[in-house]
């Protein structure tokens, strides 16, 4: 028996082979070009009238719009269809099972189990992809069939004519290409949806001298073990819809897609400031969701569907009902323990539309977190199958200089793109094969385990932790460190329970060492992606050095001779992550990503001091 991917919806298999023959194409319809090219690419097809064509297309207008079935008889393959999508749909599983132009007879009849199986990108921490590289990932999702893509935006990682002036040179996303974006993904069947955020999430805009009044807290708030500089906007400030407006109008025209997520997630600061009066009247939902709707009305003269996250309004449930009929809740977590279910199950009873928003845990961890974004995506999809959901958007962020490599990011796509088509038992066996085979296009079956077995390397650490790993939070303590006037005491504050003893400090160099050796053992096709991984290995290592290197226990010298080291290597690893940036993305913000890695290296710098007793 063949192996199909995606699991497909009905499969019967016969003991024949049909064998290619004239290596030609018939549409019983009008020819549809995008299936045409994308059959073509990979049989030379000629496209022909003639019945005896290798591949014959026909309209079945009893079929759902992204079905097809598919018939590989003994002298020909026949495609049934209703819509261009489903025969695009058939001919990227005929790729999938074709074999030296051969394929066993069978019978497929096949759909996807959700309407929306889409991938969010953030290109607003810093990194700014090329368009190439866009390119890429809209291959891998419309191989996995795929069809809602989008690229996340706060700040200014996008060309708004209304604010050139505060547009950083190869720092966004221009207009040309935005459209060349949509283009591409259109033509393989994937809406591309806009992305804008407008109430959380907009420190950029708010450290702007034109709209610094319009912070709910000008000041700022502490949170998370810092303090930070003001992120939300104040929702009875008339001036922050005129604002949106702007935004809107400079992005929502320029899109064809019917929806946009207006995102609306995490403003922390709403309540503490010039709103907190009315929040404590009203209730802070109440006001959320006035603002919600002020920005909803807006949305709506482009004629858009708004989809818009869940975190605040989850914890106003009797709310639910007073949100427009057409709004799409995202509801959204990123451990293995976010419990889709439940709150999936209440909005179902609110009869609110809902997609589930897992995510890839790339970020804050450089390598993945292998257990949480394995069960983390199963749980998104068998709520959303069990409650009737819209589907599923897997989400990929850059929190902390996004510095993890994309290529880590592919092994989570692969998963949600299978399991949001087929959510069914066993899908996750497959995703190394189809990684190897389709993705890495790795004969020896080698990369697709050495790269997601790094997502383990957590398991050394002392203790589990959520969205991030406790490795890469050495590097973020630091960072805001220098925000306080003892580092050297807030780091240690911080990493009192996750500071490694020097046992398990070898175990885990021991298994970064081996899995470096590995990577040298794999041939790449494209070599870049061993550059990617051996970057992140060295950064990890340097990190848990860093770590292991607070332990006082330790012997004094060797903690001289390790923070020596430290310095040397982060210099090293920070030129090497400039290098590596540049190939897949634009300069974009990378000198404020480097920063995180200059801090690491003061802070080693003056530790080696303290350690050696030069400073008290």
């Amino acid at each position: 028996m063949i192996n199909v991917f995606p699991k497909v919806k009905e499969i019967k298999y016969s003991k024949d082979v049909y064998k290619m023959k004239d290596k030609s194409i018939a549409f019983f319809d009008k020819p549809n070009e995008i299936v045409k090219k994308e059959l073509d690419a990979f049989l030379n097809l000629q496209v022909g009238k003639s019945k005896k064509a290798d591949v014959r297309f026909f309209i079945d207008k009893k079929l759902s719009l992204e079905a097809y079935r598919l018939e590989v008889k003994k002298d020909v393959i026949n495609v049934y269809h209703k819509e261009a999508v489903g025969a695009y749909y058939a001919v990227k599983t005929l790729k999938q099972i074709i074999k030296n132009n051969e394929i066993e007879c069978l019978e497929i009849y096949d759909e996807p189990d959700m309407r929306v199986r889409g991938f969010m990108y953030d290109i607003s921490r810093n990194k700014v992809p090329k368009l190439e590289t866009v390119f890429k990932i809209i291959d891998i999702m419309s191989d996995l069939k795929m069809n809602h893509f989008e690229l996340y935006v706060e700040g200014f990682s996008f060309e708004y004519q209304s604010f050139k002036d505060y547009l950083k040179k190869d720092g966004y996303i221009t207009l040309e290409e935005y459209k060349a974006i949509e283009k591409y993904a259109n033509e393989h069947f994937i809406d591309f949806v806009p992305n804008q955020n407008g109430f959380g999430h907009m420190a950029a805009w708010l450290e702007k001298k034109e709209f610094s009044d319009l912070a709910e807290c000008p000041e700022g708030i502490d949170l998370w073990g810092t303090h930070r500089a003001p992120s939300t906007l104040n929702p009875l400030d008339e001036k922050s819809i005129e604002l949106l407006k702007k935004m809107y109008q400079d992005m929502l025209p320029i899109s064809n897609s019917k929806y946009f997520n207006m995102n609306f997630d995490e403003p922390f600061e709403l309540g503490k400031g010039k709103s907190k009066a009315e929040c404590e009247k009203l209730g802070l939902g109440k006001v959320y969701l006035d603002y919600t709707l002020k920005a909803y009305k807006e949305i709506k003269k482009y004629k858009k569907i708004p989809l818009i996250w869940g975190d605040v309004l989850n914890n106003h449930p009797e709310l639910f009902k007073k949100l427009p009929k057409d709004m799409i809740f995202v509801d959204w977590g990123y451990d293995a323990f976010y419990s889709f279910s439940k709150n999936l199950k209440k909005l179902k009873q609110a009869k609110v539309k809902f997609i589930a928003a897992p995510g890839t845990t790339s970020w804050c961890s450089l390598a993945l977190r292998q257990s949480d974004w394995i069960e983390n995506i199963a749980n998104a999809c068998w709520a959303v199958k069990e409650n009737g959901g819209e589907g599923l958007l897997l989400t990929d962020w850059g929190d902390v200089g996004h510095m993890q490599m994309l290529p880590f990011s592919y092994a989570p796509l692969v998963y949600a793109g299978l399991m949001s088509y087929r959510c069914t038992e066993g899908v996750y066996l497959t995703v190394k094969q189809y990684l190897n085979k389709f993705v890495f296009k790795d004969e020896e079956n080698l990369l697709a385990d050495a790269i997601m077995d790094l997502g383990t390397y957590n398991r050394f650490e002392n203790s589990y932790n959520g969205n991030g790993t406790s490795t890469f939070y050495m590097l973020l303590w630091i960072f805001y460190a220098f925000k306080e006037q003892d580092h050297l005491a807030y780091v240690k504050e911080k990493m009192k329970y996750n500071t490694l003893n020097y046992k398990k400090y070898q175990s885990a160099k021991e298994y970064l060492n081996y899995k470096k050796k590995e990577i040298d053992l794999i041939k790449f096709s494209e070599p870049l992606i061993k550059e990617e991984i051996t970057w992140t290995i060295d950064m990890i290592s340097l990190l848990q050095k860093i770590n292991v290197c607070g332990n006082e226990s330790l012997d004094k010298s060797l903690r001289v001779i390790m923070s020596k080291e430290v310095i040397e290597e982060a210099k090293k690893v920070k030129n090497e992550l400039s290098r590596l940036w540049v190939l897949r993305n634009k300069q974009s913000s990378l000198d404020e990503t480097l920063i995180y890695i200059d801090k690491l290296i003061e802070f080693s710098e003056e530790r080696l001091k303290y350690i050696e007793g030069v400073k008290k």
